[in-house]
């Protein structure tokens, strides 16, 4: 069961191994995971390539290492403050609905939390 500090040592070696020896427009990002034996370090692709995948070790100094395919991410921001990471790519009519009502609903939140701040001071 690998611990934080572990994780993040593995990290920072699949970090400097993997970008050095695949094609980077194929990794969209590494990080941490938390599951429930311990961490891991994921993988994140932009798509899915076998040349890619088998260039990843399935471990590295014995915290596993877990590839998937999340597409491009961008991460969106409010002052400061990430709110949300969604595909790059707009995915299907319905994904763009969806967009458009969490942006409407997260107007209303900031404007209702400016509301109140405004009444507080």
């Amino acid at each position: 069961m690998p611990d934080l500090a572990a994780a993040r040592q593995a990290k920072s070696r699949i970090m400097d191994s993997v970008l050095s020896a695949v094609d980077t427009r194929h990794v969209a990002g590494i990080g941490l995971r938390q599951q429930d034996d311990g961490w891991v370090v994921r993988v994140n692709l932009r798509e899915d390539d076998d040349n890619t995948r088998r260039k990843i070790p399935s471990e590295i100094e014995g915290v596993p290492v877990v590839v998937e395919v999340t597409g491009s991410i961008r991460a969106h921001a409010v002052s400061g403050t990430v709110l949300q990471v969604q595909p790059a790519e707009p995915s299907s009519p319905r994904h763009r609905h969806l967009r458009l009502w969490l942006a409407v609903a997260l107007l209303v939140v900031a404007a209702g939390a400016a509301t109140t701040l405004a009444v507080m001071l």
